[in-house]
Formats: structure tokens, C-alpha cells, sequence
């Protein structure tokens, strides 16, 4: 199927301005300008700046989850503990400490939790 002269114009837009950037209101200038140039009717004006900004949040939905797995995945490189062995290794070490100013039975601290 071939691409239609709107679908062209529509991705030149997108590129143009970076769909992760694209706002209603940066969409709906971009439209106006458009008419104004001819390369957009009026009555389809409302219906294609709705069409960008859905774009745009895809696209920067995209973008968040690719950003999201990429901190992940490094984050696992990395070789951190997660906050529940964080959590863990606290209350071991409050349980030491406590046992160590005689506040609290010697008995050993919860041992593999996370």
C-alpha cells in the first residue's frame, strides 16, 4: 500500500519535531501552518492533530520503557543490592547492635531474607 501525501506529511512532522517532543499546542501550529501552505484542509485539522499528539505519547511512551530497561539492565551490571536485602542487612545489623548493647537476647540474626 502506498503512503498518501497526509501520511508523508505526517511523518515529516514527526521526524521534524521529534515525536517525543510534540505537544497539542506545537501539533496545532504545526497544522495551521500546513493549511496556511496548503498542504492540509481545515476540516481535517482537528482530526490530525489528534493523530500527532497520539504519536507523540506513543512514542514517548516507547521512550520511556526503553530508557527504563536500559537503567535497568545497567543497574544489574552493576551488581547492587536491591532495597529488600538493603532492608535485610538493616535489621541484621540493628539486631547486632542491639545484642551488642544487651538489649536483646544473644540470638543469631535472621540469616538469607531479602
Amino acid at each position: 500500500m502506498m503512503a498518501t501525501i497526509r501520511d508523508l506529511l505526517e511523518q515529516g512532522v514527526l521526524m521534524g519535531l521529534g515525536a517525543v517532543a510534540l505537544t497539542r499546542e506545537t501539533a496545532q501550529h504545526m497544522v495551521d501552518e500546513m493549511i496556511k501552505r496548503g498542504q492540509a484542509q481545515r476540516e481535517e485539522a482537528s482530526e490530525l492533530v489528534d493523530k500527532l499528539v497520539k504519536r507523540g505519547e506513543r512514542e514517548r511512551d516507547a521512550l520511556r520503557k526503553l530508557i527504563r530497561s536500559e537503567v535497568e539492565d545497567a543497574l544489574k551490571a552493576l551488581n547492587l543490592p536491591t532495597r529488600s536485602e538493603l532492608r535485610a542487612i538493616e535489621r541484621r545489623l540493628d539486631a547486632i547492635l542491639r545484642h551488642l548493647e544487651g538489649k536483646a537476647p544473644a540470638e543469631p540474626p535472621p540469616q538469607g531474607e531479602t
